[in-house]
């Protein structure tokens, strides 16, 4: 069990400011929604922004918020995830490199490119000479850095900023059409759930979390665990799975208040997650985060973002309720789907 001592989420949501939680809620018409962006001049100077693509920007400036939330200047170790990474730097370089009939060319897109570039950028920025790590697992690569951060601190390290980044970008929006995994017209991602539909919509986002080992002043709540799996073969699989995860956590289905579902508004992918919100968690507050913030491979990186909200300020936003209005956030369990990627995380209020 890990500690929730500081949080920053940039999003499609107007979420970046530490002292509220969701203002308003914007609406878009699309199926590709995109973050807000803040001022970045603040965090980087005018060379480094030419030179920066812009998951580089909003990834950054999150895990330098983040640690700022949590009042630590250094922190004991780095870890974050993404699904495709910088993968739109990188085609440019492949681009510039195609254009020039592979003569010379400049490197800057090619030094920019690297899946890591984020958290070293991070690194360097704090003077953090640490363990530093990055997981591409595709759609358990922010679990993989908790699991990453829960070993960590049984190793001694504390203080550990852990995150996770994605953007839309053209070749993730075509990975995603091409896999029917997009609604083909335009939609409001305010009604993803009012119909029964075949895909989903499009997301990104950046959130960084300070994990720690003792409670401090700015807390959150806690991290308890995560668990990884292939998809379930059928709903009762699913069922011995999470009620398995429970059991090894010392919790049963009733002790669970809050399930933040990954449902995402697609009716072919969420059938599991209607089974087992209906079945094995009928009493409990169900909660959506994915209209939000869209369909994307780092996404439970929000729906964390959500839950240390909620323990904190011991509210749940109007727009986030599925069903059920009648529990309150003491223990949260974020399930989430994609493809054949699912997890589980397990959250308690402190």
């Amino acid at each position: 069990m890990l500690y929730i001592n500081g949080t920053v989420c940039l999003s499609p949501q107007p979420t970046s400011d530490t002292s509220v939680f969701l203002p308003e809620v914007k609406e878009y018409h699309s199926n590709k929604i995109f973050c807000i962006d803040v001022d970045y001049s603040k965090f980087f100077d005018a060379g480094s922004m030419r030179r920066m693509g812009r998951i580089i920007k909003f990834g950054v400036t999150a895990g330098i918020l983040a640690l700022k939330d949590a009042g630590v200047e250094t922190p004991g170790a780095i870890s974050t995830g993404t699904g495709y990474g910088l993968m739109d730097i990188s085609q440019k370089f492949l681009n510039s490199v195609i254009d020039s009939e592979e003569t010379i060319v400049s490197p800057t897109s090619f030094i920019q490119s690297t899946h890591n570039t984020v958290s070293s950028n991070i690194a360097l920025m704090v003077g953090c000479h640490a363990h530093n790590n990055t997981f591409a697992h595709r759609g358990f690569s922010f679990e993989s850095v908790i699991t990453d951060a829960l070993l960590l601190g049984k190793e001694g390290f504390d203080n550990i900023l852990v995150g996770a980044y994605d953007e839309v970008s053209d070749h993730s929006y075509r990975s995603m059409m091409r896999m029917d995994m997009l609604r083909a017209e335009p939609c409001s991602n305010l009604k993803l759930f009012s119909e029964s539909h075949c895909g989903t919509i499009a997301g990104e986002g950046a959130a960084f979390f300070v994990l720690a080992k003792q409670k401090s002043d700015p807390t959150y709540g806690t991290i308890k665990a995560c668990k990884t799996f292939p998809a379930p073969a059928d709903a009762n699989d699913l069922k011995r799975t999470v009620l398995g995860f429970l059991s090894d956590n010392g919790l049963s289905p009733k002790e669970i208040d809050i399930v933040l579902s990954g449902h995402c508004g697609d009716a072919k992918a969420d059938r599991l997650n209607n089974i087992l919100t209906h079945d094995t968690f009928s009493e409990q507050s169900i909660l959506a985060f994915k209209h939000l913030c869209g369909e994307y491979m780092t996404a439970t990186s929000f729906a964390t973002w959500l839950a240390a909200k909620m323990m904190k300020t011991q509210t749940i936003p109007e727009v986030l309720y599925l069903e059920n209005r009648n529990r309150e956030p003491r223990n949260i369990l974020i399930y989430n789907s994609l493809k054949a990627n699912h997890s589980l995380m397990l959250f308690a209020n402190v």
